[in-house]
């Protein structure tokens, strides 16, 4: 009987030694990794949101540029040079619009001979086309932060010119 008393406590103290859990550095280890994963998913979600805000910017911005350009294909006359102004419905962005003459030129921005040939007869003749080519070149820009950006929209306009009363009589 001796013996089998004997076993038991052997058993029952072997299990009273054997220690479970985690030591004080493995769980240091574990909030260390977990720290580093938390602060790259955080760096990760504030810049998609920071994409989202630009993305956002620039689409009103382009939203904005197609509606002035809009707003100058409903004018029946369009004067030559540069003007500006803002946004009544938007406070941070401003627009600028510059209207030219559009005039022909050669693939890499060169005059070609033949066309400043025809140019100079054109202007000699006094039969010029009642239908007029315009550049228009809208730009919008917004502050963000400390930097200025900006968006470009370019259009061909084409507009007929109203004959005068001397161009009516020849």
């Amino acid at each position: 009987m001796k013996l089998r008393n004997f076993k038991i406590f052997n058993i029952q103290y072997s299990i009273i030694n054997f220690q479970c859990g985690f030591t004080l550095l493995e769980v240091m280890v574990a909030i260390a990794i977990l720290g580093l994963g938390l602060t790259v998913v955080f760096e990760l979600f504030s810049g998609g949101l920071k994409s989202v805000e630009i993305s956002n910017d620039y689409s009103n911005a382009v939203i904005l540029a197609n509606k002035k350009m809009g707003e100058l294909s409903l004018k029946e006359m369009l004067k030559v040079g540069k003007e500006a102004g803002d946004f009544p419905e938007e406070d941070n962005y401003k627009w600028e619009v510059e209207i030219e003459p559009y005039k022909e030129s050669s693939e890499f921005g060169v005059r070609n001979s033949e066309l400043e040939k025809k140019e100079e007869d054109k202007t000699q003749s006094n039969t010029e086309s009642p239908v007029k080519i315009y550049r228009l070149d809208v730009r919008v820009f917004w502050k963000t932060g400390l930097t200025e950006k900006d968006v470009r929209l370019t259009s061909l306009r084409t507009f007929m010119e109203k004959p005068t009363e001397e161009a009516a009589t020849k």
